[in-house]
Order: C-alpha cells, then structure tokens, then sequence
C-alpha cells in the first residue's frame, strides 16, 4: 500500500496546478462567495488552492506530523483571508469540503481501471480527511473570534451611548443612569465622566439616578468612587433621583451619604446649582 500511497501523492502534488484550476472552476459552480468573485487575483487564488493541494498529496508519503504544521499555518492565514474578502463561514466549510471529491475526480481513470485498490483509496481518503478537518477547525476558530470581536465591540459602543453626558449649562453637565449598575459598568461610567467632565471644563456634574431600580452597598460605593475621582479633578458632583424606596433602603443598609449633596429630584439639583447661571 505504500507504493500506492507514494504514487497517488506523486500524481497530486505534479499535477497541484491542473487540480487547482479544475477546483476553482467547480467553486464557481457550487459556491456564491469565493476568493474570485470577491476580488482577489487569480495568481493568488490558485497558489493557495494548489497549496492545499500539494499537502493532501504530500500527507501520503512525507512526515505526517510536519506536514499537518504546514496545513494549520495555511488554514490560520487562509482563514484570515476569508475575513477580508468577505467569505462567510458558511461558504468556507463549503469549499474546503470540495478539496476531497475533486481530487478522486481525478484519479476516476485509474480507479476504474483498478490500478488503485479499494483499500489504498479507503486509506488515503482517511488521510485527506484528517487535513481537511483540521482546516475546517481552524478557519470555524478564527470566524468564531472575529464574530466575538465584533460583538464586543458593539457592546462597548452601547455601553458608551447608556452613558450619556448631557450639558445643561456652562460648566454644568447631567449623567442619567438607567439600569442595574454592576462593577463593569460603574467602570464605563467612571472613565466616560472623567473623560467628558474634562473635555469639557465642567465644574459641576449630577448623576440622576431616578432611572436605577437597586441601590444597595456595592451601587453606592461605585457611585462614591466615581465621585471622589471626580473631586481630584476639582469637579463638585451631586445626586438626584433619590427616590423614597432608594432613601429608605440606603438607610436601613447604614449607606453614610453625608459627605455626598443629594436631592429628590434633577429640577431641586439644578436650581441649588443655579441653572440660571448660564452664560
């Protein structure tokens, strides 16, 4: 059977070229999205497929370990390329499964005229199928990375909009806080007020917590963080929205607000800064 493997991986890697034009022709036919139709140049499309190619031919008489490296550095910087070219992942798996049906197209002669046993193609395929599973693996790895990339991103983003910095008056600024206040996003709250308080010269900042449904102990203290970070930078930041159910629990938890100015709602915080301040 070595011979047999020996002369079937022979015949693919001569004929690496060949192979990899007809393959890119029945991608054509069985893929919507591929390297070709979405821009990249010929030349470069048919190395990489001839690659792939050559390793499946290669697999059946050189070291198997060595040559399965070789695949996963193909896979990682082809799988790279479908980013960029817009393949979807879908259509990917698709081609990759494609690799396996079209090279025993080409030994179809051969096969018929049994100068290949049974046993030797059952073997083969084995091994074929090893690498292109191992393709598979790592191009569905690197989608899954860029699609949690992505959502983290679009996270951060809606985090930045829930943390809206809205100017009143010269100097003066309103945060409203809608939602449950965990340690992440107390982190997010602090960086966006420093940020934005010193952007823009504020003196004055009130956080409106009305929007907030729990102010416990690990809430407060977040808020009076974020405050006293606020005050290194000379800014005086007062509490409003304090309603009755909120005031009753601070009190009940032995929450000590005495250092902090807080009001029951954003008009009594605006007229104690003076809103008509502005200038």
């Amino acid at each position: 059977m070595d011979k047999e493997f020996h002369y079937i991986g022979k015949k693919i890697v001569e004929n690496q070229e060949e192979l990899a034009r007809r393959f890119s022709k029945e991608i054509e036919k069985h893929a919507d999205e591929h390297f070709g139709k979405n821009g990249m140049p010929e030349e470069d499309y048919l190395q990489l497929r001839g690659s792939l190619i050559r390793f499946c031919g290669e697999i059946l008489y050189k070291n198997e370990d060595e040559i399965r490296k070789q695949v996963e550095e193909w896979a990682k910087r082809t799988a790279q390329l479908t980013l960029e070219y817009n393949v979807s992942l879908s259509e990917a798996l698709r081609i990759i499964s494609l690799y396996q049906p079209m090279i025993w197209d080409y030994f179809d002669e051969e096969l018929k005229q049994n100068r290949i046993t049974p046993m030797a193609v059952i073997e083969v395929s084995k091994k074929i199928n090893r690498l292109c599973d191992l393709v598979m693996r790592i191009v569905g790895e690197r989608h899954d990375e860029y699609t949690r990339m992505l959502a983290d991103e679009a996270y951060t983003a809606l985090e930045e909009l829930s943390v809206p910095v809205v100017p009143v008056a010269k100097g003066l600024a309103v945060i409203p806080l809608v939602g449950a206040i965990d340690t992440h996003r107390a982190a997010r709250i602090q960086d966006v007020a420093l940020s934005e308080a010193s952007q823009m010269g504020l003196e004055y900042v009130v956080f409106d917590i009305s929007g907030v449904p729990v102010m416990d102990t690990m809430v407060s203290n977040e808020l009076f963080s974020i405050i006293s970070a606020l005050k290194l930078l000379g800014i005086e930041a007062i509490i409003s929205g304090v309603r009755p159910s909120i005031a009753q629990t601070v009190t009940n938890l032995g929450i000590d607000f005495k250092n902090i100015a807080t009001r029951a709602n954003l008009q009594q915080a605006l007229a104690e800064l003076g809103f008509k301040k502005t200038e």
